[in-house]
């Protein structure tokens, strides 16, 4: 089961904090790219059904969507650095950077979610994160600048690390050149709230409704018209939690072109309806 939780919405590019975990976070995924960097304890994380373990050190890399879980051993739990960064970060008309999307989006398919770093390695990412917590508690100028400076060489560091930890492999790379999956996404990150379909979809982007429906639930898990809902009623939730709008009204916003419609899907998402959600 998919979990939503309100409060990693994003109302600003990014969102950085220390996080202390004691019990097990089911599986859920995000609309952004997260990274973490264990600090304390240890436990074990699965991405996309692959397993890893977590010590202080691990540094994990999330791409929107992604489903994980985090699983703190008994103890101390875990304490991380959490970083969450909106999708249009990297996919809108202000975009951070190409070369970055090539880094992060693009690259072999087969590099692993996370590495473990050490040593001087260690201390070095451990500094730049610290500058970056201090730099958004203190709001000073140009922090954003600072911010996106600091994320670019943390994420070119821990690119090399993966690169390093599988350049002894026998089977070749496999690069990623389905580019036009996350054009698709940042397409219906901006549109679900609009009249959209598989097959409106695949006219725009040039293929087959067949090879874009097999493609997209191979890559993300499931297939579009979910996908699709998924948006929908992650912003139905917060629409029923911070105003007083009617619940046929708020199931029209955003883009259900019908109440019954709404009602069933959110009831499956959420497991409750969306009175019992607002009440809640």
């Amino acid at each position: 089961m998919l979990v939503y939780p309100l409060e990693h919405e994003l109302n600003k590019p990014y969102i950085l904090r220390i996080n202390r975990i004691q019990k097990p976070f089911p599986a859920h995924r995000h609309h952004f790219l997260e990274f973490s960097y264990v600090i304390r304890g240890s436990g074990r994380e699965v991405v996309n059904g692959k397993e890893h373990q977590l010590k202080r050190g691990t540094f994990t890399l999330l791409l929107p969507y992604q489903i994980h879980e985090i699983w703190p051993d008994d103890g101390e739990g875990l304490t991380l650095y959490n970083c969450n960064i909106a999708i249009d970060t990297f996919f809108g008309p202000n975009k951070l950077s190409a070369g970055l999307n090539e880094v992060i989006f693009y690259n072999d398919e087969d590099l692993p979610a996370h590495v473990d770093f050490s040593g001087d390695e260690a201390r070095k990412i451990e500094e730049i994160l610290s500058d970056l917590v201090e730099e958004d508690q203190k709001g000073l100028p140009w922090k954003d600048l600072l911010f996106i400076s600091k994320v670019i060489e943390l994420l070119v560091l821990f690119n090399r690390k993966r690169y390093r930890a599988i350049q002894n492999r026998k089977t070749p790379a496999r690069i990623n050149n389905r580019h036009f999956l996350w054009d698709i996404v940042f397409y219906i990150h901006n549109h679900y709230m609009e009249e959209i379909s598989l097959e409106k979809l695949a006219r725009k982007f040039g293929v087959s409704a067949t090879y874009l429906s097999t493609i997209f639930k191979k890559y993300f898990g499931e297939n579009i018209h979910s996908f699709i809902n998924d948006l929908r009623i992650k912003h139905a939730c917060g629409l029923l939690a911070s105003t007083d709008k009617k619940i046929t009204a708020i199931a029209g916003e955003v883009g259900f072109n019908s109440y019954t419609t709404f009602s069933r899907a959110f009831r499956q998402k959420m497991g409750i309806s969306a009175s019992e959600y607002r009440n809640r």
